[in-house]
Parts: C-alpha cells; structure tokens; sequence
C-alpha cells in the first residue's frame, strides 16, 4: 500500500439531459429541439462516460472533455433547467444521493473527480524511478490546482450550500494535502540526487508544514464526518515524520560545520519526534516502515555523535529554544490546466482533447436575457414614446373637433337626407365588432382570462405549499434520517417568479378595472349613441333628423377651405397609423441577437470564466436604440403640425359658422351626426383596450401554465425522492 493517499471518487447515477434541455430549447429560446438532436446524444454519452471511473489517464480525458462542455453549456442555459444531478458524499458507502437541480453542483462534482483522480494517478505512480517521481510530483500539483479552483472559482457560483465534502473547509484540506505529498515527491527526488543536507532539510520542512496544515483542518470539528481517524492520524504522522527528517538532516548539516553539539541537539529532537509519529495509530505499514527506518537513522547518529562530543569535542548540547529556525524550500504550489481553467478558447479551436462544443449555434443564456432586456426597452419605446403620444395627439384632435361641432355641422349642410359615407362606415365597422354587446362580451371574457390566471397562480402556490408541508412532517418524523435539502432551498426560483407573476396579474386587474371604468363611463354619456350605432343602418337613418334643404353658405369657398382642412385631419391621422405600423414592423424585425453573440465571444475570447451580465451590453443597447430618436423627433413635428392645422380649422370654422344660414332642424341633424361621429371614436378606443388586455392574458396563461407544470414535475420528483428514503 502507498506511504501517500488518494482521494476517492464521488458517486453518481447514470441520467439523460435530453428532455430537460429539449423542453427548455422550446419554450425559452423559441427554437426547435430537433436542430441539436445529435448534441443532446454526445452530452449523454459523455456523462455516461464519467459514472464508473478508474485511476488511468483515459478516464481523466472523459472528465476533462465533460466539463469542458459543461463550461460552456452553463453560458447557454440557466443554472437550473429542471435536471436533478445526483452525487453521493465521498467516501460514502451507503446508496443515498444528495441531488440538487443546479447544473453548477454537476460542474463541481465533476471539478472534484477531476482532483481525485489526479491523486490516484499520483499514489500509482512508482516513485523508486526519478521519472515516476517526475510525474507524481505533476500529478499532486494538478489536484492542488483542480481543488484550489474548485473552492475560489466554482463554490462561489453554486448559489447552494455545498455538501460538507466539496465545502470550502473540505477543500482547503484536499489542497494542502495535496501540495504535502507533492512537496514529499519533491523531498524524495533531492534525496536520490543526494543534493546539499541543508536543502533537503528546508524541503523536508516545508512538506510537514503542509502535513500540519492540512491537518488543522482535518480535525476541525465540522469536518469529523469526512476525514476519518486513519487519515488525521496519517497527517500527524508524516508532519512529525518530515520535522524529524527536517531536523535529521540539519545535523548532517552541523557535521560539516563543526557544530557538534548543535548536531547532537537536532538529532535529540528527531528523535523524539519520530518516536512521536510512531506512537499515531491506525497508520499504514509502509507510513510505519518509512518512520521506523528514520529512527534507525537518528538513534545510529546520535550515538555516535554523543560518544564523539564526550571523548573528542565536549561541545555544549545548546537547548531547543536556542537553535536557529530551519528555512522552508517551497517547491509545490497549486497547478491548474487550461483545459479546466478555460476550456472554451481551445474547443473553439478544436481541441483534440476536449473536442467541438455542444449547442454552439444557441443562443448563450446571457444573450438571451440581454436581448430580452433590449426588447422590452425597444416595446416600450413604440407603445408608449411614439405610439402612446400618437394617441394623445389624436385624442386632442378629435375632442377640439367635437368641440367645435365638426364634421357633423359641414356634413349636415352638404348631405341634409341621409347619412354620409363616413357615418355608414363607422355603423358597418361597429356591427363587425359585434356593437356594445360585444363591449360588454370583451369585459367578460378578460374577467374570465384573468380569474383563470389568479386560480392556475394560487395552484402553483398551493403545491409549492403542499409538497414543503408534506417535507417538513416527515423531517419532524424521521429527524436525522431525513437529510434531503430543504424545500425551501429548493423552490427558491419558483417562489420568486410566483411572486413576480403575482405582482404582474395585480398590475393588470388595475389596469382591467380601469378598463371597466372607462366602459361604464363610455355608456353613461355616450351609451345611447353606441346603442343606436350598433343597431344598423336603417335604425340610424330613421334616427337622424333630415332637413328638406341644404343650408346655403354666403361663401362657397369657405366650405371647400374648411373640407380641405378636415381631410387633412383624416389623412393626418390615417399617416399616423400607417408610419405605427411601419415603426411596429421595423422593432419586430430589430433583431440584435447577432450584435450580442458578437460582444459576447469577444468577451469570452481569453477566458471562459467572464461572467456576462446583460450589463455588459449597455453601450449597444444605447447605440441600437438611437434608430428609433428619429420617430421620437417624428412625433414633435406633428405636434407643431397638428396645432398648425387645428388653429386653421378654428379660423376657418368661426368663418365657416359666421357665413351660413342655420335654423332648428339643421342644428339637430348637425348634433346628431357630430355625436355619433364622437361616440364611434370613443368606442374605437375602448375596444382597442379590451383586445389589448385579451391578449395579454392569453399570453400570460402560457407563461403561467409553463411554471406551473415545471412545478408539478418538481412536486412528482419530490414524492418519488421520498418514496426512495422511506425504503
């Protein structure tokens, strides 16, 4: 058996991404799964590879080449898609699994096999050979690295209490350990060069420096589980192994310096130090062999020193506390591999090692929540800086309009039988929508669609509810046995898109409610109108009062002006609508996708470990929002233009009023026709507010059934867990 030790590998169980992923793909990215059928296969494979391991170097190349792809598939999903990754503890002999849904907890599992696996190569390597030392020395080195990266890189990522064996504690541990026995590679090389006694006497030291440190940790009471008795008390032997060889081989050291007693006292305190090591127990017969060889040593020394100083030298044996310190030769430190530091840069280049990486062509998840960022800034910007202003400026134009009793005044003098076109067409539009029934159809349906969405929001709760109920009685049934993470530390995602989702269905029953208001407002003042508008065209001709004779006007052309100036008020509003519309088309096919995957791979260029933020995005998001100033700068000039024209209508009209020959019946066919023409835009409005408000509650409901299922497949997963404990 080795004087050194290997760490064990950590357990797991063969699983499949396949569907979780696929389902994610789907729903998040909008993509079809069926495009990266062969990548969802290799990443199985390749999981598959890293169950059942064995200390050779091919099975390091399979945990490489894993997490390698796991690096860079965390760039293009979230750190929880739904995937229960289960590990035992290390050197855990019982089948229970600590699993968590967080594809970080995966990547350091993996990180850590990694480590334990350069320790196994390293304690199966044969030291008797400088070249077998060569590698062993690399190899402890590397598990250093891989541990030491593992706590400063990965752990603080996990967003999850790590189990107490990759904890940060644990691995502190692992890492002086590892730097202990790769310093000892080092120490037993110098002494098969036979270099100077006073540098093997410094690397010596510094390797039960090591041995110390790791043992400190050791036995720290939260690590009594992990690190059994043979292990501490293997750490304690080989630190007063190498503080005796230390010691021994600074007296070999005295010799050549004339320093007899100096020789003899060093050699005192090897002795009792290795007399020490040799007194731990459960210690390993090869630990035992390579301490009783030493005392051989020592006790061979110091009698022939002793009896040399009484006969020859009758040197002074100075006391301990007086000696001079031994000097430290550190030549171990923590050595960490590109190809688990930033694996992405040479998979781009196509590695041979860790091959091309999976899902390239996906969207990185950052980008895809900088893109959403950028969309909602973008939406924003056409409803409510363009399209909202648009609105007011015609809500303005045609409130002006009705005060001034246009066009109904012009269109009761030009057509004194009859209802004009525009009338007719308003009537044909409002019956097509289905009238003020269909109003109130509208208000019904959005009561419904939100109802539904508060009931599939209050079972969301309610299982999340239920299944940590459920937990928590069996926690307080089974107390220590029952040892799964808490629901609570497992729902926190769910929890706070509930949340979020709940804030979100408030905001918009206000909005409803407002909705609703307006509608009754709408039928308070202008509801028999609407009533009489949705009842046809035959029902509004008999409603309208008609004059036998156009009144005449003393200026013809005044008439014209003030016709040409409300086609200009139609044909401004109709030129509002179209440029909407052409400025809705422009924003759908605004696609900054290709500009963010472009910041994104430079930023990753050097390293995989960059963290991107949609904050790194800013500077585009400024630059690419810029297209739009222009129909900002659009909705100024037709404020000035609107103005322009309304102040003209109301020169014209007051003309247009003062010239014209009026009587009774003409200003009653003039009211008629002017307030039919206002209760039509009003309806336009409201009914626009209720497609509106339909369809976001139909969209809302997928959003909502999605979370709810993905809680449901939790709720299941959870009870199968359950099942497994109480067997």
């Amino acid at each position: 058996m080795s004087n050194l030790l290997a760490i064990d590998f950590k357990r797991t169980e063969t699983l499949s991404m396949t569907k979780a992923l696929s389902d994610y793909i789907s729903t998040s990215y909008a993509e079809h799964p069926d495009t990266y059928q062969d990548d969802f296969r290799v990443l199985d494979e390749l999981r598959a590879d890293i169950v059942n391991l064995e200390p050779h170097q091919n099975a390091l190349n399979r945990l490489l080449k894993y997490h390698a792809q796991l690096v860079f598939i965390s760039s293009k999903f979230p750190i929880d898609t739904g995937i229960e990754f289960p590990w035992a503890l290390v050197n855990s002999t019982d089948k229970k699994m600590n699993s968590f849904r967080n594809m970080y907890y995966e990547r350091a599992c993996i990180c850590f096999n990694i480590g334990a696996m350069y320790s196994q190569l390293g304690t199966n390597e044969n030291r008797n050979s400088a070249e077998g030392l060569k590698r062993a020395y690399s190899y402890f080195q590397n598990a250093a690295g891989s541990f030491q990266h593992l706590r400063d890189t990965i752990i603080p990522e996990l967003r999850i209490a790590p189990t107490v064996d990759i904890s940060t504690a644990a691995l502190t541990v692992y890492v002086q350990l590892m730097l202990a026995q790769a310093q000892e590679c080092f120490w037993q090389k110098g002494a098969l060069d036979q270099i100077k006694d006073g540098l093997i006497s410094k690397l010596a030291g510094k390797v039960a420096d090591y041995y110390e440190a790791a043992l400190e940790g050791a036995t720290h009471s939260s690590m009594s589980s992990l690190f059994t008795s043979s292990w501490t008390s293997h750490m304690q032997a080989k630190a007063l192994h190498f503080n005796a060889v230390s010691q021994y081989r600074k007296s070999c050291e005295c010799i050549s310096q004339n320093k007899y007693g100096e020789e003899i006292a060093r050699l005192q305190i090897a002795e009792r130090l290795v007399n020490q090591g040799l007194s731990q127990r459960e210690l390993r017969d090869t630990v035992t062999n390579d301490l009783k060889s030493l005392q051989k040593a020592i006790h061979k020394n110091l009698s022939r020193a002793e009896k040399d100083n009484d006969i020859i030298y009758l040197e002074p044996i100075p006391a301990e506390a007086t000696l001079a310190t031994i000097g430290r030769a550190d030549m171990s430190k923590p050595t960490l591999i590109p190809e688990i530091s930033n694996p992405v840069p040479l998979m781009n280049e196509h590695n041979m090692l860790l091959g091309v990486p999976l899902f390239s062509r996906l969207v990185p998840f950052a980008v895809h929540q900088a893109a959403s960022v950028y969309t909602e800034r973008k939406e924003r910007i056409v409803k409510e800086d363009i399209g909202g202003k648009f609105d007011e400026l015609t809500g303005v134009c045609y409130s002006q309009m009705q005060a001034l009793n246009l066009p109904g005044a012009l269109q009761a003098m030009e057509q004194p039988v009859g209802l004009p076109p525009s009338l007719l067409s308003h009537i044909d539009e409002i019956h097509a929508e289905g009238g003020v029934r269909g109003l109130h159809d509208m208000m019904e349906t959005v009561r419904t669609l939100s109802r539904q969405n508060s009931a599939i929001l209050d079972e969301i709760f309610e299982a999340l509810q239920q299944e940590a109920d459920e937990d928590e009685v069996m926690r307080q049934r089974f107390q220590g046995r029952w040892n799964r993470p808490t629901s609570a530390s497992l729902t926190v995602a769910f929890m706070e898109q509930g949340r979020k989702h709940r804030e979100t269905l408030e905001t918009a029953r206000k909005s409803d409610l407002i909705v609703k208001n307006k509608l009754e407002a709408l039928m308070t003042t202008w509801g028999r109108s609407l009533e009489l508008l949705s009842s046809g065209r035959a029902e509004v001709e008999r409603a309208v009062p008609n004059t036998t004779s156009a009144p005449g006007s003393s200026d013809p052309e005044i008439v014209d002006d003030l016709k040409m100036l409300l086609e200009e008020v139609d044909q401004m509003i109709k030129a509002r609508r179209i440029k909407l519309e052409e400025i809705k088309r422009i924003a759908d096919e605004d696609d900054i996708g290709p500009a963010l995957v472009s910041i994104t791979n430079k930023l990753t260029a050097n390293s995989s470990a960059v963290k991107i933020e949609p904050a790194h995005f800013e500077a585009l998001f400024q630059e690419q929002l810029k297209k739009y100033d222009g129909y900002k700068r659009l909705v100024k000039g037709e404020t000035a233009t609107q103005d322009e024209l309304l102040e003209a209508i109301q020169e014209t009209n007051k003309a247009f009023v003062a010239s014209r020959r009026s009587n009774a019946m003409v200003h009653q066919r003039e009211k008629a026709l002017q307030n039919l023409d206002a209760a039509f835009q009003k309806y336009k409005g409201i009914l626009a507010n209720f497609k509106e408000g339909i369809q976001f509650h139909r969209d809302f409901e997928k959003i909502l059934v999605r979370l709810r299922d993905n809680c449901r497949d939790y709720f299941f997963a959870r009870k199968m867990e359950a099942k497994d404990y109480l067997r």
